[in-house]
This record gives C-alpha cells, structure tokens and sequence, in this order.
C-alpha cells in the first residue's frame, strides 16, 4: 500500500521551559535534571524481530518543543539503561532520514528543526546482537542546539529520555502466506519503507498499521516479475496464485467485488481507509491477532466470513485490487482488522529460504529482471522475517 499522510494527533502534558542559557548549561552536570523544553513519548513498545542474524527493535519517538524558540536536533544516542552499553549513535545525517514532521514536507536538514510548539516524529530501527533485544531497557542522549539569534546556547545540550523497555514476548510465528516459487519482498522490515512510515489517524488515535507488512511479487526463474506487455494482469508471474492461510484462524472480514487496476496505471476506483487494501480477507487468530491479506484478484475469495480456515488453505489469489500499481500480496499483522485503523503487530515466518537481495525495486520495471547470487548462496531462515528487497522462497 501506498504511503498515506495524516495529521499525527498525540496528547501530552509536561511544563514548558525556556531552553537553556549558557550559564545554566555549563553548571549543569550529566547527573542534574535536563530542562531542554522537549517533551519525549514514545509509542508502542518495541518487541524484538529476528533478521539477517539480528533482533530488530522498531519504535517511534515523539518530541515536541514547548519553547518560543526552534530547536535543532543535532544527535541521538540509543544505550543500554542497564550496563549503559552504546546500541546506536544516530548523527544529523543519519537523523535526517529517521525523521518526519507530520502533515509538513521537509526535506534534509529542515528535518532536524522543531520550530515552536512544533513536533517530529523519529522512527527507530535499533539493530542488536540476535538473541539480546528481549527485555532491554533503552535509553536515549538526545543532543540538540539552538537555531535561535538570542544568546548562545551550548551545540551539544543533553536531554536524558526517559527508558523504553523492550517487550519480553516472542513475536508471533506463522506458516507461508504463499506457494514455492520466488519471491520479492518489498517494502519489508526496514526503518524507511513507506509500510514503516504510513502514520494514520482513524476514530482520534494515530497508529501505524503496517509497521512489519510485506509486499509479496513473485519473480519466475529467470528473475522477471513480468514477461509480454507489462500493462497486462496476466503478464505478471504472481497474477493468481493462491493466498494461504498462515495458521488456524476465522475469517473475520471480506472485502470483494474491487476490480483490479492495469498495472503502471492509477487505480480504478477512489482510494479511501475501506479500498486502500483492495479486496482483502483478514483473518483472526486464536491469540486475538489480524492477519490482512491485500490486493487480492475479485471473484477469488473462496471464504465467507465466520469460516474457520486450516493453516495452508487457499483462500484467494493474488490480484491487483486498491491502493497497488501491479500484481501482489499485501501481508500484515495488526490487533484490528481495519487496514489502517491499527497497531502493527511483530511476526516471523517459521521457515523460508533466503536467495539474495535485489539491489532497488527497479527490478520490477526491467524486462530482463533480477540475476542473483548462485545457489551457494542460499540459506534457510526459521523465525524470521526477511528484509526489504530480499528474494526467498517458502
């Protein structure tokens, strides 16, 4: 699904001070009280995700000034609260591509200003060693300076963050939503896929939906997502394979009747939060989790709602329905089963085999396709979830 932009609308409730003077700065000490005027908050906490031999820990920072005066974000530091162990140092450069001002289109280092009573929000993919994110306790050095022209202010002022406690709980584990075959992960784990970055704010709650969502493309064998005339369905290798059940579930929602759009064309019909997903089943879990199947063909769906399904049952095929621009499978996890109105949930799939990493999304457009690694260069993964842009096979 395409990037949606909304307005982020949070409540807080902290004292605003006025940023510090060069006097103050340069009494104060690393064990004093900071008194920058940013408020921090933090949303959902992060559960550890295994890839590429790594716990991977998303989660969102919000930080807003309640000074007269604009602030510039010049550093963040992540540690370990417990031993005080580096995690992540996250200089402007880096931050500039971390950050987001909703409902504003900033660019570079206009990123790194929080102008008065503004906010950004800094989204954080905090990679450590597999097997240790269970349990942390993160602590954030927030450096900022002032862009103010009243009196200097120190360039490194330090906020201490209050910490955020990684959740101890294993992310749910789930079979092949698809058949053999190999398949393009795009817009998958990463800190910058517009899945990540897709803030909505449905019935006064800002969420991220489809934190950890995949778009499934099927590549054929010699790497070509499509062969004959693009513009065509059924030119695309994965037009109409099944969609499976990824576990034991009830069907808990359909959409159907949503024509598929020509591929490399807009869609067909208006995009809004109940066709952003196409036709689409979501299934619920006998934990209480969502799992959206999107984009799917119309007419395919060969459940009802109230079904229970068995894991690796067909329930659809694969189309080109909603907000999608040629053949494939939107996956997520959530703990509702709008498309939008939702927290994304952490997953693994309990197998797959990873074959290589496509080197940009621009393998999509190319008659000619993706040529990987040789077949040494394979490797099975169990719990995980693959990257973006990598290429595997169930």
């Amino acid at each position: 699904m395409a990037r949606v932009k909304f307005a982020l609308s949070l409540l807080c409730c902290t004292i605003a001070l006025s940023l510090l003077g060069s006097e103050i700065a340069a009494a104060r000490q690393d064990s004093a009280p900071s008194v920058v005027p940013l408020d921090v908050e933090f949303g959902k906490p992060p559960a550890p995700v295994e890839a590429s031999g790594h716990d991977h820990l998303l989660y969102e920072m919000r930080l807003t000034n309640y000074s007269g005066r604009t602030i510039v974000l010049t550093e963040i530091d992540v540690l370990d609260s417990n031993g005080g162990r580096p995690l992540g140092a996250f200089a402007a450069k880096d931050l500039a591509t971390m950050i987001t001002t909703p409902g504003q289109q900033k660019e570079g280092a206009d990123r790194l200003q929080i102008g008065p009573g503004g906010f950004v929000v800094v989204y954080f993919d905090t990679a450590v060693p597999k097997g240790t994110g269970a349990g942390l306790r993160l602590g954030h050095h927030i450096h900022v300076a002032s862009a103010s022209s009243g009196p200097p202010d120190p360039s490194r002022t330090i906020l201490k963050a209050p910490p955020l406690t990684v959740s101890s709980e294993a992310p749910l584990v789930v079979n092949a939503p698809l058949g053999p075959g190999h398949w393009l992960a795009a817009n998958a784990l990463s800190n910058e896929s517009d899945h990540r970055r897709t803030i909505a704010v449905v019935d006064g709650q800002a969420r991220i939906a489809q934190r950890y969502a995949i778009d499934f493309v099927k590549i054929d064998a010699h790497g070509r997502a499509f062969t004959g005339d693009p513009s065509k369905n059924e030119s695309w290798a994965g037009y109409g394979e099944p969609a499976l059940a990824v576990a034991d579930a009830v069907v808990e929602r359909i959409l159907d009747g949503l024509p598929d759009n020509q591929p490399l064309a807009p869609p067909a019909i208006k995009i809004g939060l109940d066709t952003i997903a196409g036709n689409h089943i979501v299934l619920r879990l006998p934990g209480g989790e969502r799992v959206l199947y999107g984009h799917l063909k119309p007419g395919s769906i060969r459940v009802k709602e109230g079904e229970r399904v068995r894991m690796g049952e067909a329930l659809a095929a694969l189309g080109n329905s909603g907000q999608s621009d040629a053949p494939h499978l939107h996956i997520h996890v959530a703990d509702t089963a709008s498309p939008l109105g939702a927290d994304g949930l952490p997953f693994a799939f309990r197998s797959f085999r990873l074959e290589g990493y496509a080197p940009s999304l621009d393998i999509l457009d190319n008659p000619g396709g993706w040529t990987g690694p040789a077949t040494s260069g394979i490797a099975t993964r169990h719990r995980e979830l693959p990257t973006d842009l990598a290429v595997i096979a169930f």
